[in-house]
């Protein structure tokens, strides 16, 4: 998942402008073209801010390594992207490549208008980590490749909690503890995300799948607890009932911020705004795995990030060279960039170990998705159907106007409906 807010460069050591040509140049094989002429790709996109530059540069560079190929870039608002990728497919007139959030992939895969890519020379998925992989898959297939991946984590208030005298939390208990002894009048001990989308089903995604529940059957014990601990946090005021009108930025960014919550689940795409507002890593704020039901299980977060992806309907010169571009995005050297650009991680490990030098507030995001799960896991295309069901939940038992076991049960009568799609 990402947010779409303007953001501002995080500044490595890598002169980004000569590694894009550097290794736009190592890629190049050949012109692409047909009959010696010019081969035109189209790539759709919905990225603004720091991310927007980034793809401006590659594409550049990449053309200058491929005099024969021009890439035409169009971006589009991302309220909007899916629903015109979808009726493109429903046209058969798709663009040559796309980049669409993971959750998406089944879904736009299911039409029949991308390419497979396990036939392309060189596709390998070797090397990835597994959800990177796993969430480009469609039954038996792969469709993309991951341009980077991103997660949620609990950002703390360094000096708020130091006051208090307490440890970031790592159980559910300690967590309604915690945000209950740093709830004062000007300040709430914890915000998160309630909002009536796909936002609150995300951010509720780690306490339910890390308490051993699935989105198959929403109606049981584990279900209910991880929804019934927001609940209290809200009836207690713990965290405010504007949860369910907060989306995770700018609205939680600016409630930490502004010392209005001593502890937010964000990602790290609001790390541009800490940046601005002068808030260090590790000095004015500090990041811990979300916390689970009990100690020793094992943290599930969801997986985000943006996929690279062929569109089935051009010719063989432009899928070619369609696959040229996505090849070049896989080298360390440019994923290190454009990653470092969008506040994403590399989907590499061995690109991850040395981005952390650069970066040590990713280490958190890095250990959690070692183990995050795709959410089209369970539904494949079907996945946001599901979505709606659990966010129309959240809402309703926030709101109080459904206890949490009634509101799952009518979630559950919905998601009983629904077919699982494999992927």
């Amino acid at each position: 998942m990402r947010l779409h807010q303007r953001r501002t460069r995080r500044v490595l050591a890598i002169a980004g402008a000569a590694v894009l040509a550097a290794t736009a140049a190592a890629c190049s094989s050949g012109n692409g073209g047909s009959s010696g002429g010019k081969v035109t790709i189209t790539e759709f996109d919905y990225y603004t801010g720091g991310a927007n530059a980034a793809m401006n540069a590659y594409n550049a560079q990449f053309m200058k390594a491929h005099p024969n190929i021009v890439v035409k870039r169009t971006s589009v608002p991302y309220a909007n992207l899916i629903t015109k990728i979808l009726q493109d497919a429903s046209a058969g007139d798709m663009p040559n490549l796309m980049l669409i959030d993971n959750p998406n992939v089944a879904e736009v895969a299911a039409t029949g208008q991308l390419v497979p890519l396990d036939t392309m020379p060189g596709f390998t998925t070797a090397d990835y980590t597994a959800g990177a992989t796993s969430e480009c898959t469609y039954q038996g297939k792969h469709y993309c490749y991951p341009i980077g991946a991103n997660t949620i984590g609990l950002f703390y208030n360094k000096a708020m909690l130091a006051a208090a005298h307490l440890s970031p939390p790592t159980t559910w208990a300690q967590l309604q503890s915690d945000a209950k002894a740093l709830t004062t009048s000007a300040r709430y001990g914890i915000a998160f995300d309630a909002t009536s989308d796909e936002q609150s089903t995300w951010q509720l995604e780690p306490f339910f799948w890390s308490n051993g529940a699935s989105l198959t059957s929403v109606n049981t014990p584990a279900f209910q607890q991880a929804l019934q601990l927001w609940v209290n946090m809200v009836k207690d005021g713990s965290a405010s009932k504007s949860v369910l009108s907060w989306g995770q930025d700018p609205d939680l960014t600016q409630q930490f911020l502004h010392h209005k919550a001593a502890m937010i689940i964000d990602g790290p795409w609001i790390f541009p705004e800490l940046n601005a507002a002068g808030w260090k890593y590790n000095q004015q704020y500090g990041i811990a795995q979300i916390p689970v039901r009990q100690a020793g299980q094992k943290v599930i977060t969801p997986l985000g990030g943006e996929t690279m992806d062929i569109g089935a309907g051009g010719s063989t010169a432009q899928q070619k060279a369609a696959w040229q571009w996505i090849q070049g995005m896989q080298q360390p050297a440019t994923m290190t960039h454009v990653t470092s650009q969008m506040y994403y991680l590399p989907t590499k490990p061995a690109v991850v170990s040395q981005y952390l030098k650069g970066g040590p507030e990713y280490t958190v995001f890095a250990q959690e998705i070692q183990t995050a799960r795709p959410r089209t896991t369970e539904y494949g295309a079907n996945y946001p159907k599901v979505s709606q069901a659990i966010w129309t939940a959240i809402q309703a038992a926030i709101t109080g106007t459904a206890p949490v076991n009634s509101a799952l049960q009518t979630a559950q009568g919905t998601i009983s409906g629904i077919s699982k799609v494999s992927g």
